[in-house]
């Protein structure tokens, strides 16, 4: 299922047509997707953008699209060498991938080449996994964090015998996961692939606040929805409804707590919690309308 497969679902169910997304899943992931709903959209680009998912890795196997779904390139047993060196070495092989890193995206992702997705060129032959860097360039990430949660290498020696890691992974916007277990894969010399993905946070929002798409379907336009202070901006209450009158038609307003010099943006509300919309901080300490809503 791909995230525009869920949007439309919410659509369906919501009744409602202008819904957006944060920002894709691949379609075998699962976890956390954020739907804006209405007027809401208009606030999705000053979301929080790190995610945090749990990945996990199949040492052993490389396929064209970096996953488990895709065509399968090589299988590589590991050798009893390679296990050991995966054991011993694992935590100094992670923190290679800690901090700002430069990636290769996935041969089969939604990258623009000349007015075309990546993956469909892959699809019709016309650019291959080993041209890949021909075509794209590497790309800076940061990996906030990432940590093992399980390593699982099977002492069977025979071909069909699995061996996996679990990762735990907190990174920027646009991070690949794949693109990691690939790597990985490379740096110890067997190939690897992800084969388990879910997104547990996406900036200010985690599973808990989530609902299944069943929950949804069920519930329909009775769904509760998060509020929108939610966004996860810093609030400014506008008590002077002269000034919140300005805001509303577009004007800069004086900051009642100048003070609040270490943010970009703030969520703007009245006293009775009428949300305003979205304002920009300018250097001469005024409060400029990026977004209104009132």
């Amino acid at each position: 299922m791909t995230s525009h497969d869920v949007v439309a679902i919410a659509r369906r169910a919501l009744k409602q047509k202008q819904i957006g997304h944060s920002g894709t899943l691949d379609p075998m992931a699962t976890g956390v997707m954020i739907l804006a709903v209405g007027k809401a959209t208009r606030l999705l680009r000053f979301l929080k953008d790190d995610k945090t998912y749990e990945a996990g890795v199949l040492l052993g196997l490389v396929t064209a699209t970096d996953d488990i779904e895709g065509e399968v390139l090589e299988k590589k047993p590991l050798t009893a060498k390679q296990k050991e060196q995966i054991k011993e070495n694992i935590g100094p092989a992670l923190l290679k991938f800690q901090g700002k890193i430069e990636q290769m995206p996935p041969l089969y992702s939604a990258i623009h080449i000349n007015g075309r997705r990546l993956y469909d060129l892959a699809r019709s032959g016309e650019i291959k996994h080993e041209e890949l860097e021909t075509y794209v360039k590497k790309r800076q990430v940061t990996i906030y964090d990432i940590k093992l949660n399980r390593l699982d290498i099977s002492h069977d020696e025979s071909e069909e015998a699995d061996s996996r890691l679990s990762l735990k992974i907190h990174c920027s916007s646009g991070t690949y996961i794949r693109s990691i277990a690939r790597d990985l894969g490379e740096h110890f010399g067997c190939g690897a692939c992800l084969d388990q993905l879910r997104r547990t946070t996406a900036g200010a929002f985690s599973e808990s606040d989530c609902h299944s798409l069943d929950e949804l379907k069920e519930a329909g336009e009775t769904m509760p929805l998060l509020p929108i202070e939610r966004v996860g901006l810093p609030i400014l209450v506008i008590e002077d409804p002269d000034w919140r009158r300005r805001f509303c038609q577009g004007q800069k307003i004086s900051n009642p707590q100048s003070c609040q010099k270490d943010n970009q943006y703030f969520l703007l509300t009245a006293p009775e919690q009428e949300v305003l919309g979205i304002a920009a901080l300018t250097e001469d300490g005024l409060l400029k309308p990026e977004v209104v809503l009132a």
